[in-house]
């Protein structure tokens, strides 16, 4: 029973509580032709610390993304990746601007003194987030 309750609990620090893996995450974003994924892939971890957050857990939301006050709710987490696509395609039109640059110039974050791009940069990355299509 002991051994059970370790297995259980290794599954959830590695997957998140809600069974999310960085590398299904990363190769979902990649998949759905996202600009900078390894960047957006930092945002998903970030947002939802570590795909453990209540907003991760209840309402499949990897990006923190609300409606006023309100966090968004998906069905699966998969859809709160289509509405990032969605929202980089609409709001990154310099393709050529650095990403983190622009997420601090559009204050993703929502706090304007909050160095968000330094934030993500210290993301630490768990899994080797390598895709099937990518030939690896």
């Amino acid at each position: 029973m002991k051994f059970t309750a370790l297995l259980v609990f290794i599954l959830i620090s590695i997957n998140g509580i809600c069974g999310i893996d960085e590398n299904d995450v990363f190769c979902y974003i990649k998949k759905s032709g996202i600009k900078n994924p390894e960047i957006v892939l930092l945002q998903a971890i970030y947002e939802s610390g570590h795909f453990r957050s209540d907003i991760c857990r209840k309402r499949n939301n990897l990006f923190g993304f609300r409606t006023h006050i309100v966090y968004k709710k998906f069905s699966r987490w998969q859809e709160s990746v289509d509405y990032y696509k969605k929202w980089q395609d609409r709001h990154y039109v310099d393709t050529t601007e650095d990403y983190y640059h622009f997420l601090q110039r559009i204050n993703y974050s929502g706090y304007k003194e909050f160095n968000y791009a330094k934030q993500l940069k210290k993301v630490k990355i768990i899994a080797s987030c390598k895709c099937a299509e990518d030939g690896q």
